[in-house]
């Protein structure tokens, strides 16, 4: 093959690597190579580790040469957002307060991905405590778009979407409370899923039992993407709402496209946003459109949904501030500005009335979302209402485009991907095109709980009828500045 290893995916290299005729410490190195030359104007990890991820790869070629069985994942290179714990690495949140800090084990889903033969070789960066949809902080600033770096990778998973876009690996570990791994993936061109809640079990959280964050996948393919699921899947005894799930590998159909056949689909351009992008809605209703025309067919809206983002936006401060709130006093100056002020206690309005409301709405947002199943089985809408933002955009300020102010950012620019999250239904993000201005715009399929096979099958055949993954974002190829 003529491409370079550092573009070319994990399905296609482990047939290579798993044969011997690719060793696992060639492809790291192309790929630490890659990073070394291209990182800098988009600030996609906060630690590489290339010594240890180099001796893993020796490692894994010299237990292969002497016949040791190869995992499914076998010399795979792959990075986790700085919020979860590979051992050996630093584990700060972006944050001053854990400046230092490394993990001494691996979250069980890192674990499960450096069994199956992978090798972890960096950690991806994120905003402070990854409270919001930008990624930026104090500690690490600003990462950057590959399609053009004045603008926003997205967030909180910014640092995944970008070494994706990138070719800094083909997998990559995010997580996503609101968004946080569908909305980077939009900004950035790339795959990104957000699993039932707990069928990729969080065992490090610190809430269980309401949490709103899940374990995702990144990368720039489907296939990719289903591999790193089938082997980050299962139940584990350390995360009650785990043992719902199954270790049933997900099999993408081998033909995606005539699989469409009979699937009945939901879209809806708008939800609580009374705006969307022009070009935003041309680009989702023409995938949707390609779907149709193979065979899929869409059935009407309900006319009385409800989707409640401010209970579900209550919960995920009620959890950062019980989890990072003692920080305040010590660390509150250096800060995030609006991390510190999401962490701020506000009795006016943070109460145990408003919290109690929260918890039953989340009954509410259930019910809803299953709504949307009844008759249908998937729901489509834009990722983001408009493409990747400006890099200096501010996480409390609104969404202005064109001089008009279309409201904040929760309600005007992402509020397709959050009650997903207080819902606990799978979800994934899939590019579906490219604006005037050059940046990708993305589409986002939602499902039954644990229907990830459905999502994927389905992400697969819009792969298959408008491919992307031979479209590289600019700073992934362009020559760096000596």
């Amino acid at each position: 093959m003529n491409e370079p290893l550092w573009s070319r995916s994990a399905s296609d290299l482990l047939p290579e690597l798993r044969s011997g005729r690719l060793k696992a410490e060639t492809l790291m190195q192309a790929v630490l190579d890659q990073v070394a030359a291209r990182n800098g104007p988009v600030n996609a990890f906060s630690h590489v580790d290339a010594g240890r991820a180099l001796a893993a790869a020796r490692a894994a070629d010299r237990d292969l040469a002497a016949g040791r069985p190869a995992g499914p994942l076998h010399g795979i290179p792959f990075s986790v957002k700085d919020l979860l714990a590979v051992e050996g690495m630093p584990l700060e949140y972006a944050s001053e307060a854990f400046a230092g800090a490394v993990s001494d084990e691996d979250a069980l889903a890192v674990a499960r991905l450096r069994r199956a033969g992978a090798i972890p070789f960096a950690k991806s960066t994120t905003p402070e405590f990854g409270h919001k949809v930008l990624t930026d902080s104090p500690r690490q600033g600003i990462s950057r778009n590959p399609w053009n770096p004045e603008l926003s990778c997205g967030g909180s998973s910014g640092g995944a979407a970008i070494a994706a876009a990138m070719g800094f690996g083909p997998l990559h570990v995010s997580t996503d409370g609101a968004g946080s791994g569908r909305i980077p993936a939009s900004c950035c061109g790339v795959v990104g899923l957000k699993p039932t809640w707990s069928a990729v079990p969080h065992e490090t959280t610190t809430d269980l039992f309401a949490s709103l964050t899940c374990i995702g996948q990144m990368g720039r393919t489907v296939a990719d993407v289903a591999l790193m699921f089938n082997v980050m899947k299962g139940p584990d005894p350390r995360d009650p709402w785990s043992h719902g799930g199954s270790t049933e590998k997900v099999a993408l159909p081998a033909s995606p496209v005539a699989a469409l056949a009979g699937l009945r689909l939901r879209y809806a351009p708008l939800t609580v946003n009374r705006w969307v992008d022009p070009e935003v809605e041309a680009a989702v209703g023409a995938a949707v459109g390609r779907l149709v025309a193979a065979g899929a067919n869409e059935v009407a809206m309900p006319a009385d949904i409800v989707f409640d983002i401010g209970s579900a936006l209550i919960l995920m401060r009620a959890y950062q501030h019980a989890r990072f709130g003692s920080l305040l006093a010590e660390f509150g100056p250096r800060m995030d500005r609006t991390a510190r002020l999401g962490l701020t206690f506000q009795p006016e309005t943070q109460t145990y009335q408003r919290l109690a409301a929260a918890t039953r709405a989340r009954t509410d947002i259930f019910r809803q979302v299953e709504r949307l199943f009844d008759g249908a089985d998937i729901f489509i809408t834009p990722t983001v209402a408009h493409p990747a933002l400006p890099a200096d955009q501010a996480a409390d300020a609104p969404l202005v485009v064109e001089g008009v102010d279309h409201g904040p950012l929760r309600e005007a620019w992402y509020p397709y991907t959050i009650p997903y999250n207080a819902s606990g239904h799978p979800a994934i993000s899939v590019p579906c095109g490219l604006s005037s201005a050059g940046v990708p715009i993305g589409l986002q399929i939602v499902g039954r709980w644990h229907d990830e096979a459905r999502l994927l099958a389905v992400a697969a055949a819009l792969e298959t009828l408008q491919p992307w993954a031979g479209r590289w974002a600019p700073l992934a190829v362009k020559e760096p500045q000596s």
